[in-house]
């Protein structure tokens, strides 16, 4: 915390700490509204659909992903990346007040649709704020601000959810949606002020414009590392996929009510954001100061080894709802923040465009694909609960070797 002070106070971190701080507020925000947004949605979707069912929504989110991410990397090439931002969150804001209608009026379309838009907005989103910071700060700066930064993102997800666990009864679910996309406009007004502190990145001669084309896929072909940090991604996201629906299987099961429900999971992703916070602020920058990357990287799917081993002795509630609780509790913080610094020496077709795919695209690739082939074996009545764990163990193994392919020079 120290060094992160001490940054701010100099020239560089008046500059480009500072704004990096202001996305990280409007981040507080945007997450805010996702909160608010995704456990709401999970309890609609329940409503009308069995926890089974989930599967396909998830199988169709990297159709809906692929289009949102050319026309984000379309937009990016006409306007740069300040006014992309601006008109991806008013495209977000009228969706989501568009869902409030639809959802309120019980229509199952809406509750099935809101759950892949859902997946598909925020991890957009995501990426387009760490666009940001990787091009205003160095690997240096990165180590010290990055867990901070991250942390205030975590923050907003711990109000929302403390607002969806004391408030979803008394206001209903659907009414937590319109909060959703009210809650975006204090993040917009931020992320612009980010921008006017520091100035926009810009792009070089050869990458100006959408050059080497909107989404410039072939970038990834060209720079190993992207290809290591694909794999990463695929993989960390199966078995984020197989922890998720393993967790909703058991709260289908034990937790009947709609409101309740809601409730439930607005708490569990207090705790989630809570713990995540928590290792940003205090974990995340000693550990970045002190210990290389790759390790850093290379450890963390073993923790989840041991929790799944955890739950395959003890089933339960509450050993389902401990893996996904640490797998996304260190995948909003030390892993987003460890992840991110491999970016920061790529060009900006890198840091904007492919990073889209790797980061965006691949994450919800790899659940609609694990949830595609759990999808066929719905449809052929084979009941796949009793492997997920076994599952995830072998994915994590694998998911560690994929991250010690990574070089000293990248890191």
């Amino acid at each position: 915390m120290v060094s992160f002070i001490n940054y701010l106070k100099s020239e560089k971190g008046k500059v480009k700490g500072l704004g990096a701080i202001l996305a990280g507020f409007s981040a507080m925000f945007s997450f805010m509204g996702y909160e608010l947004m995704r456990s709401s949605s999970e309890s609609i979707f329940l409503s009308s659909f069995s926890a089974s069912d989930k599967v396909y929504a998830l199988a169709l989110t990297p159709i809906f992903l692929m289009f949102i991410i050319y026309a984000y990397g379309f937009t990016l090439s006409k306007l740069g990346s300040r006014k992309t931002m601006m008109v991806y969150f008013g495209f977000v804001i009228f969706s989501l007040s568009f869902f409030y209608f639809f959802s309120s009026h019980k229509i199952s379309f809406a509750a099935f649709s809101i759950l892949v838009f859902k997946e598909a907005y925020v991890v957009v989103l995501s990426e387009m704020y760490w666009s940001y910071i990787n091009s205003v700060i160095d690997r240096d700066e990165a180590k010290i601000i990055n867990g901070p930064v991250a942390g205030l993102g975590a923050l907003g997800s711990v109000i929302g959810g403390y607002v969806v666990s004391k408030f979803a009864l008394k206001f209903s679910t659907e009414t937590m949606i319109l909060f959703s996309s009210l809650i975006l406009f204090p993040a917009v007004l931020l992320f612009v002020y980010s921008y006017k502190l520091t100035g926009e990145p810009k792009p070089s001669e050869e990458e100006a414009g959408g050059k080497k084309g909107h989404v410039h896929f072939s970038i990834l072909f060209e720079n190993k590392v992207l290809i290591i940090m694909a794999i990463m991604v695929f993989l960390s996201q199966i078995v984020s996929t197989l922890s998720d629906l393993n967790f909703t299987g058991y709260v289908k099961s034990e937790i009947s009510d709609k409101d309740l429900r809601t409730a439930y999971l607005g708490g569990f992703w207090t705790r989630v954001n809570i713990i995540s916070f928590a290792m940003q602020f205090l974990i995340t920058p000693l550990i970045l100061k002190r210990v290389k990357i790759k390790y850093v990287l290379f450890f963390i799917p073993l923790i989840h080894l041991s929790t799944s081993f955890y739950s395959f002795i003890h089933p339960s509630l509450f050993s389902a709802s401990l893996v996904f609780l640490v797998f996304k509790s260190m995948d909003y913080s030390i892993y987003r923040a460890s992840k991110e610094i491999l970016y920061i020496p790529f060009s900006y077709d890198t840091r904007y465009r492919a990073k889209q795919i790797v980061d965006a695209f691949t994450y919800r690739f790899s659940k609609g694909f694990t949830s595609s082939v759990l999808s066929v074996l719905n449809i052929a009545s084979v009941s796949y609960y009793k492997f997920i764990i076994p599952i995830i163990m072998i994915v994590s193994v694998l998911w560690s070797l994929a991250v010690s392919r990574i070089k000293e020079k990248d890191q």
